[in-house]
């Protein structure tokens, strides 16, 4: 299968738009309140991301995973680290696949570019902060040599979310992992 990761554009919008509202909808169903699910579509849709990815700098590092046949299936974004949290330079922002795409080697492929380009930045290390109640992600991040490195309590459209930290120290051993199904 012919996949290509690459940077995302304005032109992108719509489709990384339709795969975070179907991402969503389908892996926090049931994770978080149905007023929280519904308000995804509103509030990320196509026009704040092409805003988003029209204002792209050298901070934030929005990528895409196109497949030849299905197009874009998927996106994530990443940087330096937001927060606080001592000895991790970069983060990973956001990863979204379409529901028909996961399991298919696409996280890990996007996961791995994000790393070089971290690297690239002389950011040599980084974490995510996933929701606790979401075991797939944090199965996902463990799979690639995430370890645990926190927890918090987050907001999400005001809704008081759990959340755990992964993070790589070293990552080197991220971006020269070679993706498999």
């Amino acid at each position: 299968m012919s996949v290509l990761i690459r940077p995302a554009g304005p032109a992108d919008a719509e489709d990384v738009a339709r795969v975070q509202y179907l991402s969503w909808r389908s892996t926090y169903d049931g994770l978080l309140t149905p007023r929280s699910l519904a308000r995804v579509g509103s509030m990320w849709g196509a026009a704040h991301w092409r805003a988003t990815l029209e204002r792209v700098d050298d901070v934030v590092v929005p990528l895409v995973v196109e497949n030849k046949h299905h197009g874009i299936v998927g996106f994530a974004t990443c940087g330096r680290q937001r927060g606080r949290v001592p000895f991790y330079a970069g983060e990973v922002y956001t990863l979204y696949l379409l529901p028909t795409a996961q399991g298919r080697g696409y996280g890990t492929q996007l996961m791995v570019a994000m790393a070089r380009v971290m690297m690239a930045r002389d950011l040599r290390s980084a974490m995510v902060w996933a929701l606790s109640t979401n075991h797939v992600a944090r199965r996902f991040y463990e799979r690639l040599g995430g370890r645990p490195i926190g927890d918090r309590t987050g907001r999400l459209f005001g809704e008081r979310v759990p959340e755990a930290a992964y993070g790589w120290p070293d990552l080197a051993v991220l971006a020269w992992m070679q993706p498999q199904k």
